[in-house]
């Protein structure tokens, strides 16, 4: 009984090094890959993992040393290649790069918590952190997620500059318009520093001799303004007609009866709504899909529980809503949505202050 004592769980914890750490997050990756292979979950259940593993990168030079440049250039068709398309090889270097991810995660943001939280709530925290059911299933599976949580974890915790900004390079490459995640850093808090007198100067300025600019080249300024609206509009509408693979359980509203602006508009606001609360439970029919509604909405919970505060910020929605603008389908917006909120989750604990309890 003494071995299960939260107390002696909560000094275990505190006593594990990076190490450590490390062979508990491939343990349980391995468990949980097991899991879902006695659940019957195929291992190709993402049509992208069979995609990478048949898809030859190309344009690569021969070697590092032909053009050292490569390193900006490498995406995850080049991991899977590098690998010769070894199923096992690649679901193994996702374990490790999960184990990593959680040992700086561990360091930068759990052990703050050691004195400020009780030891049922620190049990909650290092769920969060660490045990997301989803989070496992990705690194189970030859997807690039894992990859790009481990990008994000470093632009948000690592102390020095060169890690971020290769970090950001890096997740570029491997999904184009990731820069889109950044936008977790735009929460009330930031917004108050960023936007001072100062900022608000430069801006008028900027403004001011961008019209000059346009008022010296003889442009005219109102069709400047109509021709970049027309290019907007041709954009959003072809992300509103945009179509993407369906699940048979994806049963999620597009929308598309109402036609355009309105159904995009819908769309854009109901699907980021139902994706952080986990609402769309009721508009899928697989289990597993209803499983991770249920585990959205009790990360909500169990966040709350240790702040009294949440983690959904200005900058998440943004995020949320310009990939709902892009997605057709609700299964994918899930999946590109999953580590802009995983990351926000880490964000939140990682600037928060609580008070000793």
């Amino acid at each position: 009984m003494n071995f299960i004592n939260l107390k002696n769980i909560k000094v275990k914890l505190y006593e594990f090094n990076s190490y450590q750490i490390f062979i508990l997050s491939f343990t349980a990756c391995l468990l949980f890959y097991s899991a879902e292979g006695l659940l019957g979950i195929d291992r190709f259940y993402h049509p992208d993992s069979l995609h990478y593993l048949s898809t030859i990168a190309s344009q690569l030079p021969e070697s590092f040393m032909d053009n050292p440049l490569i390193i900006f250039n490498t995406n995850y068709y080049t991991i899977t290649n590098l690998f010769n398309d070894n199923y096992y090889l690649l679901v193994f270097i996702n374990f490790i790069l999960y184990s990593l991810t959680n040992v700086f995660i561990y360091q930068k943001v759990f052990k703050r918590y050691f004195y400020s939280l009780n030891n049922i709530k620190l049990i909650f925290l290092f769920y969060l952190l660490f045990l997301d059911p989803y989070r496992l299933h990705l690194a189970s599976h030859i997807l690039k997620e894992t990859f790009l949580i481990f990008f994000m974890v470093m632009v948000l915790l690592s102390n020095l500059k060169i890690i971020k900004i290769l970090s950001i390079i890096f997740m570029e490459s491997f999904r184009p318009n990731s820069w889109i995640y950044l936008f977790i850093f735009l929460t009330y808090t930031n917004i108050k520093k960023f936007f001072n007198l100062k900022l608000m100067f430069m801006i008028l300025v900027l403004i001011l001799i961008t019209l000059v600019f346009i008022v010296l080249t003889d442009q005219n300024i109102y069709k400047v303004i109509q021709t970049q609206f027309v290019n907007i509009i041709s954009t959003i509408k072809s992300y509103y007609y945009n179509k993407m693979p369906l699940r048979a359980y994806d049963h999620v509203n597009q929308f598309k009866d109402y036609g355009f602006p309105l159904g995009f508009i819908l769309k854009n606001i109901a699907w980021p709504i139902m994706l952080v609360s986990g609402f769309f439970i009721f508009f899928v029919s697989s289990s597993l899909f209803k499983f991770l509604g249920v585990i959205i909405f009790l990360n909500n919970v169990l966040v709350y529980i240790v702040t009294k505060k949440t983690f959904i910020s200005i900058g998440l929605m943004i995020i949320l809503v310009m990939i709902s603008m892009y997605s057709s389908s609700y299964t994918s917006m899930f999946r590109y949505s999953y580590i802009a909120i995983y990351a926000s989750v880490i964000y939140f604990f990682f600037n928060l202050n609580i008070k000793k309890n």
